[in-house]
């Protein structure tokens, strides 16, 4: 195999890492189960939540009994729809509020191309401990204009255990 073939196939591998979404469905890669809160407020795998310009912040309650049998490792936020004509860049940082305390920032994702979705994890660093919610904020550098067109979906978040 040429240096130049093996450059190729790790770029094809990356490629195909990216286009996937970087994403699990039903189960993580070490087959353990999936937790989310989504089965005890009522909410089903067809609920949307949207975010744009006016609503850039959305909150989803954790039920305690989730949180209390382990800690959840990772949030997954999966973006369904994107209306961004202008390929404004998007940002999404992820937080958790305790019932007791100020919101911990957990960390950010964007998309890219900016009007692409996919499912995204981000890593709770251990600090997703009990009843709370988590706060997912729409962020963006550019300066929008009123009459721009930025909405996003997303299905409600998920909690994943390692």
């Amino acid at each position: 195999m040429t240096p130049h073939l093996s450059f190729d196939c790790a770029i094809l591998l990356i490629s195909l890492s990216v286009a996937s979404g970087c994403g699990t469905s039903g189960q993580n890669g070490n087959g353990k189960g999936v937790v989310t809160n989504s089965d005890q407020a009522g909410e089903s795998a067809d609920t949307l939540y949207y975010l744009d310009i006016s609503t850039p912040s959305i909150e989803q309650a954790i039920d305690a009994r989730i949180a209390a049998n382990a800690t959840p490792k990772f949030v997954q936020v999966e973006v369904t729809q994107v209306t961004n004509p202008k390929k404004h860049p998007l940002t999404f940082e992820v937080r958790y509020r305790s019932t007791s305390n100020a919101p911990i920032y957990l960390g950010s994702f964007s998309l890219y191309p900016s009007d692409n979705p996919g499912k995204f994890l981000v890593a709770t660093q251990g600090k997703v401990t009990g009843e709370g919610a988590i706060i997912l904020s729409l962020m963006t550098p550019d300066k929008i204009d009123s009459t721009d067109v930025v909405r996003v979906a997303v299905k409600p978040f998920t909690l994943l255990n390692g």
